[in-house]
């Protein structure tokens, strides 16, 4: 079962913050599996820590394309997690590991998503985030999860500086955004095909935190603070929705775990200028940092304003979003130092 992007009805209580978060009960999800594809992703592995803190046992899926797979490593000794080196365009090793684990859900987060690397090879793009996709699709038809979420993103709507809700027409700008959305329309054309399956799509907006492997507005002001005041970026004056990692995994896991379907915006609802991002860096590390535009980071295709109305994921998520932009990247600073910390360490020995 999957909503239209015009079905918003959603008819289970809302849940409050933190363990009573998403109603449990021991029975309920001890023995349930959840297939994960993307695991070692940004976002996979918070999925997955929250996964595991309510007991789900996990089938981590990631084909190490993003060189992140070690970030697996500490689930090592859980054998609860288990992770499969797969790419989702190998169609008939995915249909037989969903025969092998029989998961109780999916969540299809795997997907090129960097933009510039999008654009620089749309037939990659479109293999990995549509045919992949299908594949996905094609798993679960054979063997049917209870719940699907789909990872998609707030590049599908039209350019439009007002806050972006589920229900505006789609007009993506770029390949990335009309793979995702070519995504949602295979999701909504082949339900039939899922039987009782429940489908959420998720539309991401602009997530950051720890481990992120690409060179996204953050992590590049963090890498090059490092090595000076001055920093080299694109266009400061867009503002997008910035939304921590941490909160989108418990997003995540809430709309997994709910009987609701359709399409939930994930972002928090306020805009911020990449200019105020770079202060906030600079104020959280004491130290005055200067800009100047790089043209090579300029984009085709901008838009001015990106940001998500989320009052549709407050119904199921009342405490949305938990963290403010200022404590999640310092606790994004915070676990950069520790990382590079750790790597002296580990040259050291």
């Amino acid at each position: 079962m999957i909503a239209t992007q015009t079905d918003y009805g959603v008819t289970a209580a809302a849940p409050p913050r933190g363990k009573d978060a998403m109603p449990s009960t021991t029975t309920d999800i001890t023995p349930r599996a959840v297939l994960i594809t993307g695991a070692a992703g940004l976002i996979g592995v918070p999925v997955v820590r929250v996964l595991r803190a309510w007991g789900f046992r996990v089938v981590a899926v990631d084909d190490g394309s993003a060189g992140t797979l070690h970030r697996l490593d500490e689930f090592g000794e859980c054998t609860e997690v288990q992770p499969h080196v797969l790419d989702i365009r190998q169609r008939s090793e995915l249909i037989q590991l969903m025969a092998a684990e029989r998961p109780w859900a999916v969540v299809h987060l795997a997907a090129q998503h960097f933009i510039p690397a999008c654009d620089s090879a749309p037939a990659e793009t479109l293999a990995i985030n549509v045919l992949g996709t299908q594949h996905v699709l094609d798993a679960c038809a054979a063997h049917p999860p209870q719940r699907l979420v789909f990872a998609s993103t707030a590049d599908v709507y039209a350019a439009n500086e007002s806050p972006h809700r589920e229900g505006d027409p789609p007009a993506p700008q770029g390949v990335y955004g009309w793979s995702k959305l070519f995504g949602e329309r295979l999701l909504q054309d082949q339900a039939y095909r899922l039987g009782h399956c429940t489908a959420v799509v998720a539309r991401l907006f602009n997530i950051y935190g720890p481990g992120d492997p690409h060179p996204h507005l953050l992590p590049e002001v963090l890498q090059q603070a490092r090595h000076g005041q001055t920093l080299d970026l694109g266009d400061l004056n867009a503002a997008r929705d910035f939304v921590y990692v941490d909160d989108v995994a418990e997003a995540v896991i809430a709309l997994l775990r709910t009987p609701c379907a359709g399409i939930f915006n994930i972002g928090t609802g306020v805009p911020v200028a990449g200019r105020e991002l770079v202060d906030l860096v600079g104020s959280l590390t004491g130290r005055h940092l200067e800009t100047r535009v790089d043209p090579e980071r300029l984009r085709n295709r901008s838009r001015p304003v990106s940001c998500a109305n989320p009052e549709r994921l407050r119904q199921l998520v009342p405490w949305w979003p938990h963290t403010p932009l200022r404590e999640g990247i310092r606790r994004t600073i915070a676990a950069d130092l520790r990382a590079r910390a750790d790597q002296s360490e580990g040259r050291a020995s």
